[in-house]
């Protein structure tokens, strides 16, 4: 930032109103302010609890103009669960807010950016006009994130420079919406919701920057996360603990305020300026004891044993196969239900999941022998002819599904659009052989080639989920042959940028690799996950600046850092005689 040397520090979070819910001591309806001090100065930091039902505090930032808000937070080392809510007086919705940690075995980080025990963080939250604002600190009521400690420790705002107002004042670049923000679904247990107000939150990280569209998982095979009225309601196993318990309690929750959650999603998307396109993992049945009730996949599924997926030697398995019109009928009608009851601008399947789609059931062997004149069973598995035919059933699926989608989009006046969640990985049991870079999709019935070349996919995401090198070389050359499959044709494909725990400068480099390769656009996986990452999606949600990456270090690099404890709770908290030893 220009004027980082201006720092405005605000590290006493006990001046909040009202100042009847701040106390020095945990009670029910207050917020707990505790001593502490960092380089700049003394203050005081402030704590909810699960129980605590502490009400929304307000803060006054004493100072107009734009600035660049910076937030300082602290979590227990041995207690991670932190989730803090703030907003501006004038913001639609809270930003969720953890505390970010980085992992040496697995992030693409810098050691400098490795919190220790006794380390605060602090994470860019975006730039403002605060005059006449108010900063509203609150905690997660409800929900997984319910169960989480929230903290607010210090706001630093630093000044913007004339430059850097006038293009915070510019506004969003519409050339610069590339984006797609994929929840897979587990949003609606994180959260809970269960009005307008609640869902705006979700949106209020996803609007005014370059996200263009969410992909909003709403469906578990044949079970949804709404009131459907062509499908079965998600369901959680009763009794069991954890996300099956607050699974369960959120549905019934959203049941007891007569709420739909992918109505509300629509009506957010739009106010927010974005598409949203609905989105199924065909789940099968889980290992024990979330066998029963494990979210989907639901009761068409229960009641129709006889269209399961069949190994060679004729054993059940734990999907339904493609190859019977009435499981395509099935997915055709819950889609059509989105785009006509719902107005929602497509589908989206994840196939980066959830396999197998076809095996070896009766229609696929009839139909084989019918066609090659051989028992299917009798061909090693990775042959192609094998591969080829059980591919061409879920081709079949996307067939009658854009036939769908033409018939709706025509009487709605536009356009619905078809997105496909794809691996890269090969996930299969014995190394198949070589069959081009498209091999670990023909492996799981996945003809991407075909659906390219019939317009059955306009939105291609490959997700990458293997790290890889730092440089994205590995990206660059997973990309090459999707996006040479697309050229001249109308599909778009994105690169879905992994790891979801990255510093700044990483996901600048990774993005940057992908356009290289030629991508359209990036999508990001589990974006109820990364949005709450503050510094994370500062960078994130400007990725589509394909042009300006190159020049965006320096911007990347002030967007996290470590701020050292001095003392906390009247000791010197970096003295080895000052800190608890008592296990």
């Amino acid at each position: 930032m220009d004027r980082e040397d201006e720092s405005l520090y605000l590290l006493d979070m006990s001046r909040c109103e009202p100042a009847d819910a701040i106390d020095t001591e945990f009670g029910e309806g207050r917020w707990t302010a505790v001593d502490y001090s960092i380089t700049a100065g003394a203050g005081k930091m402030l704590f909810s609890g699960p129980d605590t039902k502490a009400p929304p505090v307000c803060l006054d930032p004493g100072v107009r103009g734009w600035y660049h808000i910076y937030v300082g937070t602290y979590r227990h080392h041995l207690f991670p669960a932190s989730m803090l809510l703030l907003k501006l007086t004038t913001d639609r919705g809270y930003t969720r807010a953890t505390v970010e940690d980085f992992r040496r075995d697995k992030d693409l980080v810098a050691e400098d950016m490795i919190l220790g025990p006794m380390d605060l963080a602090e994470a860019y939250w975006k730039s403002a006009d605060l005059s006449g604002e108010q900063i509203i600190f609150y905690r997660p009521t409800v929900g997984l994130e319910a169960e989480a400690t929230a903290n607010i420790t210090y706001l630093r705002l630093v000044p913007l420079s004339a430059t850097e107002q006038r293009r915070a004042e510019s506004g969003q670049r519409e050339d610069h919406r590339r984006l797609i923000a994929n929840y897979d679904g587990g949003q609606n247990s994180q959260w809970a919701y269960a009005s307008d107000d609640e869902m705006r939150d979700e949106f209020q990280s996803l609007a005014d920057n370059d996200v263009k569209a969410v992909l909003w998982g709403c469906a578990r095979s044949f079970a949804t996360y709404y009131p459907s009225r062509v499908a079965s309601r998600v369901k959680w196993s009763f009794g069991l603990s954890g996300i099956m318990r607050q699974g369960r309690l959120a549905i019934e929750r959203q049941n007891r305020h007569d709420f739909d959650p992918l109505r509300s999603a629509v009506k957010c998307a739009r106010e927010a300026g974005i598409g949203i396109i609905p989105q199924v993992r065909m789940t099968g049945e889980q290992l024990p004891p979330n066998h029963q009730d494990y979210t989907g996949p639901g009761e068409f599924q229960k009641q129709h044993p006889e269209y399961r997926c069949l190994t060679p030697e004729g054993h059940q398995t734990r999907h339904l196969s493609q190859a019977f019109d009435e499981v395509r009928a099935m997915y055709v009608s819950i889609f059509r239900e989105w785009v006509e009851d719902y107005e929602a601008d497509g589908v989206c399947i994840v196939f980066c999941r959830s396999w197998p789609y076809v095996l070896y059931e009766e229609p696929v062997l009839e139909s084989f022998r019918q066609t090659h004149g051989l028992d299917m069973r009798d061909l090693d598995r990775f042959d192609e002819r094998v591969l080829a035919h059980r591919a061409s059933f879920l081709t079949q699926l996307l067939r009658e599904t854009r036939e769908m989608l033409d018939e709706v989009g025509k009487r709605r006046g536009c356009r619905l659009r078809m997105a496909h969640v794809i691996p890269t990985e090969d996930h299969s049991s014995e190394t198949p052989p070589d069959l081009g870079p498209l091999t670990p999709l023909l492996v799981h019935a996945m003809d991407v080639q075909s659906w390219v070349e019939e317009g059955l996919v306009d939105d291609l995401v490959v997700h990458i989920q293997d790290v890889g090198d730092a440089a994205g070389n590995d990206a660059r050359e997973t990309l090459r042959p999707y996006v040479e499959l697309a050229q001249e044709r109308t599909t778009e494909v994105y690169a879905d940028l992994y790891p979801r725990r990255q510093s700044a400068d990483s996901m600048r480099v990774r993005a940057m690799a992908c356009y290289e390769a030629g991508v359209d656009g990036l999508c990001f996986w589990d974006c109820q996950k990364r949005t709450q990452r503050l510094s994370g999606w500062a960078m994130h949600r400007l990725l589509g600046q394909r042009e300006e990456l190159a020049q965006m270090k320096p911007f990347a690099d002030t967007l996290f850092r470590r701020e050292p404890l001095v003392t906390l709770d009247g000791f010197e908290i970096q003295n080895e005689y000052c800190l608890p030893s008592d296990g």
